[in-house]
Order: C-alpha cells, then structure tokens, then sequence
C-alpha cells in the first residue's frame, strides 16, 4: 500500500495501529522518537512513506509528510483517550483504555474516528469564527505545510530531523563511510588506521576496528559498512556480502549503516548468523542527536501551562 498515495486525512489512520501495537508490545509507554523508529522498522508501507521529503512552497525548509500524518494520528488517539502525550521527555503512555484494546480486532476507522470527527468539526468552526472576527483569510486547515497539532519544540524537532537526513542524502559516498567511521568513535570503537576507508572494495567492508567492554574488558573486533542512498534501501544481497566479509575477518558484530533503511529480506539475512546491528535512517538521526554529533544543542523554555492556567476551584 502507498501511504502516500491516499488522501491526507487517511494517512493517519494507516499509522494508528502501528502506533497502538508497538506501545503494547513495549508495555505501554515510549518516548514519541521511539515509536516513530519502531513503526518505521518494522512496516515497509511506513517506512517508504517515511523516506519522502518535500519542501514547503511557502517557507522553503524541507519536511516529511510522514511526520505531519504521525503527529495527527497521535492527537486523534489522545482527543479518543487512548494515549496520554506528555511534553516533558516526549512521552507516550497508553491510558487504561488503550491497554485493553485487542490489537488483533481494532479499526481506527471505526474505533477513533467516530469520536475524534466531531473534535475537529468543532475546531475548525472555531477557528473559522475566529478568522471571521479579525478579518484574516480562511485558511486550509488540512495543509501539509502548514497543519501542525502539536507544539513549536516537536515542529522544530521534526524539520530538524528532516534537514539532517537531507544533508547526508547530499554527502558523497566517500565523505558519508567517513562520516559514519568519526560516528561509530564517538561509539567507542577504536578503528585500525591500517584497514580504514580505504578497503570500500575489500569485501564489503568500509571500517575495521576493536571495542572494548568497559564493564568486563572484553575486547571485540568490529567491521562497518556504509551505504548512502538518494533512492531504494539495502538490500538481501547486500547484507549476505557484507556478512561473508564479517566471516573472513572473524568479527564477533557487524554495524551496517545506511541514510535508507534495511528490506525484510535484508533484516532475516542479518539474524542468521553472526550478530548485525542495523543503523537506518531514523537510527541514525537518533544517534546524531544524542551523542549530539555536529550538532548544536539550544535551551528553550516552555511554560507549564497546567500551573499557570489552572483552572480555578470552587
């Protein structure tokens, strides 16, 4: 199925169960990122719409399309009280109505919009009301561009997210191995210099090196490989060359990197044998982030809104 191909207020509802299903099967609570990884993962409909960039005509900033439909679809499931969504941490937890939902029987479509439908006509009529008021121009509230439900900090980490995949579906694939290796470092793994970027060809493998288990001192031999796509993913045959050269060099792990993401075929191929971890696109971003590799953080503040506008008690 082409997520992208449906229309923009069905788009949500493709992500919905996803949604629900990996918060139940984690326990019922996760951080919004890591639903976002987890949906992407583990269906390939997501993960190709995931993949989509545009730019926005009126700004110019690239964004995902996917990342508005997640973020409506998580609103609707919080207007149905499935899930509560918590600013701070960017938690997601189930409520005690969503732990009971029988994933095997549940339709967003019947389930959450019959709920959430007369929310946003009552929104909308708002919002219109208020736009007749001042005197501004109606505006399409459904825009991709434009439509936002959630708060300013999550939009910027959103385009954030989007740039950073951007710049690196730019890089060569040259500058990417060696953006991937400096990565990997910053990891704790030490590369041997003499079996470094330039043994692309020698195998399938971009980097050679060793960690060492801080805990136990155990020191393991590592080798990476790196892909960087404009289009497509990492492929079954792909992995099978990488893991005959994680054979040949007797490496107890692999790390395969790629700005893409792994096929199904791929992702079995890399449990079959010696262990794989496979860093795709959204992973990577999440790396980025927190070892907060070329990145810059800035401190914002956010008022709590439940303190300083709660409701007076009678």
């Amino acid at each position: 199925m082409n997520i992208l191909s449906l229309p923009v207020s069905e788009r949500e509802l493709a992500l919905m169960k996803p949604i629900v299903a990996e918060l139940l099967a984690a326990g019922g609570q996760l951080q919004r990122s890591e639903i976002k990884t987890r949906i992407i993962a583990n269906n390939e409909d997501i993960a190709e719409f995931a993949n989509v960039v545009r730019e926005s005509k009126q700004s110019g900033k690239k964004y995902r399309p996917f990342d508005f439909s997640f973020n409506f679809a998580i609103k609707n499931l919080v207007i149905a009280e499935i899930i509560e969504s918590f600013k701070r941490g960017g938690v997601i937890q189930l409520t005690e109505k969503g732990l009971n939902i029988d994933i095997s029987t549940f339709d967003a479509k019947k389930d959450i919009y019959p709920i959430t439908n007369e929310f946003w006509l009552n929104h909308r009529q708002q919002i219109l009301e208020n736009q007749k008021e001042d005197g501004s121009v109606s505006a399409d509230l459904t825009t991709e561009e434009t439509a936002s439900t959630e708060s300013n900090s999550e939009t910027y980490m959103d385009e954030l997210r989007s740039s950073i995949l951007d710049a690196i579906s730019k890089m060569s694939p040259k500058r990417f191995e060696m953006f991937s290796r400096q990565l990997i470092s910053e990891m704790g793994v030490t590369f041997d210099e003499v079996k470094g970027v330039n043994i692309s060809n020698d195998g399938g493998i971009d980097g050679y090196g060793y960690h060492m288990d801080p805990n136990d001192f155990r020191t393991t031999r590592v080798v990476i490989q790196c892909k960087r796509y404009n289009s497509g993913s990492v492929s079954e045959p792909e992995m099978n060359q990488f893991l005959g050269a994680m054979s040949k060099y007797r490496a107890d792990y692999g790390i395969f990197i790629t700005n893409s993401r792994f096929t199904e075929a791929a992702k079995k191929a890399a449990t079959a044998g010696v262990p794989v971890t496979m860093i795709d696109g959204e992973r990577l971003v999440d790396l980025i982030l927190r070892l907060q590799f070329h990145v810059t953080p800035v401190t914002v503040y956010e008022m709590d809104d439940s303190f300083y506008y709660e409701e007076e008690r009678i």
